[in-house]
């Protein structure tokens, strides 16, 4: 059995993430559970992913439109064969260009 992680889920609704210990394999995680809130779909943005502050409407526009275009905050690399992650957007404009640039490690 592999080692359990912290994955975060988030509701695009209620501006939330909470985490949820996942103890199964990585291709077997969830890829939503029901929001603790409103019932709703909570994403599996992975282990890696940081929630803005609910109050910062620029920062969940941000997160919408990556997960829109099937960005789930996993590690993006430059080339296959990387070692290095890139660094995520800062701001929704920069987010439309590496949405653009990395589209071939969205998921579909």
């Amino acid at each position: 059995m592999s080692t359990p992680y912290n994955m975060s889920f988030v509701c695009l609704v209620c501006c939330k993430s909470f985490k949820r210990e996942c103890d199964r394999l990585p291709s077997d995680y969830p890829f939503a559970l029901p929001c603790p809130d409103c019932g709703g779909p909570a994403h599996n943005f992975g282990r890696h992913f940081k929630a803005p502050k609910k109050t910062d409407r620029k920062q969940w526009r941000k997160v919408r439109f990556l997960f829109e275009h099937g960005v789930r905050f996993q590690k993006i690399r430059l080339t296959r064969d990387a070692v290095e992650s890139v660094p995520y957007p800062d701001t929704l404009e920069e987010a439309r260009a590496f949405v653009d640039k990395y589209k071939d490690q969205a998921i579909t």
